[in-house]
């Protein structure tokens, strides 16, 4: 293998790496993945290194040359794509059965999806409406709910589409969800704005992310655990503030 040839297998395994990481898969998963392809190629993996912010691996080939090389995970396109991250862990198995010719590699990175999505759209919906249901709200709050669930999923594209801090599109999101349930809450049409909060706040918390931080840390990879845990809490804050000041300006709190 040349040193051109390695350093573009060496290019597309770390944005593997990255776009799992960006998926939301852990990264003792990553770092495997980048070395079982690295090694399939014949390439002797000295480091594979995963972190919340970026992937590294240093190799060498059979000539005892050197090569090493990061790739920055974009916090602004992370997030949980299960259907992304089986793709590329499809990709991955292949490439380590088959091992294609460099020119012959899956285009999976070239593919993002759509970005819309109607299976995503329905979680929403379903998501919101059903929680507000099963914590004792009505087929109409569901309704209602499933309802604000959509003008959620509405933002969150246009989140994604301006590439708009987390954190803070979450504290906007959370705030203009609660004054539209005070809103419709105030037609006075028999509906528990509590059932309806407690639906759209659902969609909202970052249960995977807090759990996939402890999950890191049992891992021992402390700094991604601490990263995605601290990732969780601020989003925590971020819906509590949200909504509260939604409830104030409406008229004082839950």
């Amino acid at each position: 293998m040349t040193q051109k040839e390695m350093e573009s297998l060496v290019e597309y395994t770390l944005n593997i790496g990255r776009k799992m990481m960006e998926c939301g898969a852990e990264a003792w998963r990553a770092e495997n993945t980048m070395a079982r392809i690295l090694r399939a190629y014949g390439l002797e993996v000295l480091d594979a290194h995963a972190l919340a912010s970026q992937t590294a691996v240093t190799v060498k080939n059979g000539e005892g040359d050197h090569y090493t090389s990061t790739c920055m995970v974009l916090p602004d396109k992370t997030g949980t794509n299960l259907q992304r991250l089986e793709d590329i862990n499809a990709a991955a198995r292949y490439i380590c059965d088959a091992v294609p010719p460099l020119k012959e590699l899956p285009r999976v990175l070239d593919h993002s999806g759509p970005r819309w999505s109607w299976s995503e759209l329905g979680g929403y919906l379903l998501g919101s409406g059903a929680f507000a249901v099963f914590f004792g709200g009505t087929l109409l709050d569901g309704v209602v709910t499933a309802a604000i669930g959509f003008f959620i999923y509405c933002m969150e594209q246009f989140r994604r589409a301006h590439r708009q801090h987390r954190t803070i599109y979450t504290v906007i999101a959370c705030f203009l969800s609660g004054i539209l349930a005070r809103m419709i809450c105030g037609f006075d049409v028999g509906l528990e704005l509590d059932m309806i909060v407690i639906g759209t706040i659902m969609i909202f918390i970052p249960g995977l992310a807090l759990v996939n931080g402890v999950r890191e840390l049992f891992y021992s990879d402390i700094l991604t655990g601490i990263y995605r845990m601290t990732e969780a809490v601020l989003g925590a804050g971020a819906i509590a503030i949200g909504y509260a000041a939604a409830m104030m300006m409406g008229g004082g709190l839950l």
